[in-house]
């Protein structure tokens, strides 16, 4: 507000936040811009159907394991889960703290890099917030992708809930990065496939004790506690019946670990989370930018309301395999359109090393200026 934005007004979310799909919403499911009955991603589900409908310019997601990106993508428009501690996480609602991110979800990657300049910075209220580095994001939308070196990353595609015409629409993004002058080459990074197990326990153990059992606060950290907020999440055990089934069985998972395990497989995933930031980073060293697609299909069908435990199961976490790895290692990662198959949008994400968002942003500007993505 201070930078002239206005508020337009809040945007419903997932229920806890608890779910890739949209239809986990307290107050009925988040229908797909572009076809009603289909999902518009989660857990920032308004925020992705709002910017995509044109209702807003732009949206704030959180993203713990993809909840910005994975509406971006099946929605059509830019989501940006900044470096871990970027942009301040004081006064919004916590999950877990070392996969907590915030951050814009907009129309055109422009906005989206003024958006993330207004917000970015340290604030020294959120203990996530360590040697930040900040830029002048705007200044790269002009620079072009010459000279960038691109990796794309072979297991980030052929999952076994991958689209045949989602991988083949991103392979396409890539070729056209190269036609605009970037090196792309297909890497490997075995680790990847292993990033998803290692984000689960942090995400449900870490979830259980700091979001539930915590009250969304928790304990151990200097910063700003949001009482009220910390006061009025509370209320959830007396009324434990209305949350959502996928926020009752990530519950359940996490406790029977915490309780049965004593929370080791939460402290193996974050010793684990060294090695897979380390691989990455491997990467990152030859690559400027690392490029997949942002989830393995397009939207879904809503469940409908009479939907078997299963399939709502299923709709919630189908589609996390290529964005929780990132919330774990803490690099940015942005998703851009990059094309319409069935009418519905394909989503292409890109990764960057630590606070190298100014170059995720000069190549998502290059590829925007080089072509209308609903033509692709």
């Amino acid at each position: 507000m201070e930078a002239g934005a206005i508020i337009a007004g809040k945007a419903h979310c997932e229920y806890f936040c608890l779910s890739g799909g949209s239809h986990t919403n307290a107050t009925g499911p988040c229908h797909n811009p572009h076809r009603m009955g289909y999902s518009a991603g989660g857990s920032s589900s308004g925020s992705g159907a709002l910017v995509a409908s044109g209702a807003v310019d732009m949206a704030i997601g959180g993203d713990q394991g993809g909840s910005i990106r994975m509406p971006a993508s099946f929605c059509g428009c830019y989501g940006m889960k900044p470096t871990h501690g970027l942009v301040p996480y004081t006064g919004v609602m916590p999950i877990e703290a070392t996969i907590d991110h915030t951050g814009p979800m907009t129309q055109t990657v422009a906005d989206n890099a003024l958006m993330l300049e207004v917000l970015a910075g340290a604030d020294g209220l959120d203990p996530r917030q360590y040697d930040v580095e900040t830029d002048r994001y705007t200044a790269a939308l002009s620079h072009g992708v010459s000279g960038l070196r691109i990796g794309l990353v072979k297991e980030g595609f052929g999952l076994p809930a991958s689209e045949a015409d989602v991988d083949a629409s991103v392979r396409a993004a890539a070729a056209r990065f190269r036609d605009l002058g970037a090196a792309v080459d297909e890497i490997s990074i075995p680790w990847h496939l292993k990033g998803t197990a290692i984000w689960t326990p942090i995400a449900l153990e870490g979830l259980m004790n700091q979001m539930m059992t915590g009250n969304g606060m928790g304990t151990g950290w200097e910063g700003m506690y949001t009482t009220s907020l910390l006061d009025f999440h509370a209320n959830w055990r007396v009324r434990a019946d209305e949350l959502s089934d996928t926020l009752k069985i990530s519950m359940l998972v996490g406790q029977y670990y915490l309780k049965h395990h004593r929370g080791h497989y939460y402290a193996k995933s974050q010793n684990l989370s060294r090695q897979l930031r380390a691989e990455y980073d491997k990467s990152l060293a030859a690559y400027d930018l690392l490029l997949m697609p942002t989830t393995p299909m397009k939207a879904t069908p809503l469940p409908p309301p009479d939907a078997p435990l299963a399939l709502t199961c299923q709709r919630a976490f189908e589609m996390l395999p290529n964005t929780a790895p990132f919330d774990v290692t803490g690099h940015p990662a942005m998703s851009l359109p990059c094309g319409l198959s069935d009418g519905l949008p394909i989503g292409l994400m890109l990764v960057g090393r630590r606070f190298a968002e100014s170059t995720l942003y000069q190549a998502a500007a290059a590829f925007e200026r080089s072509a209308d993505w609903r033509t692709l």
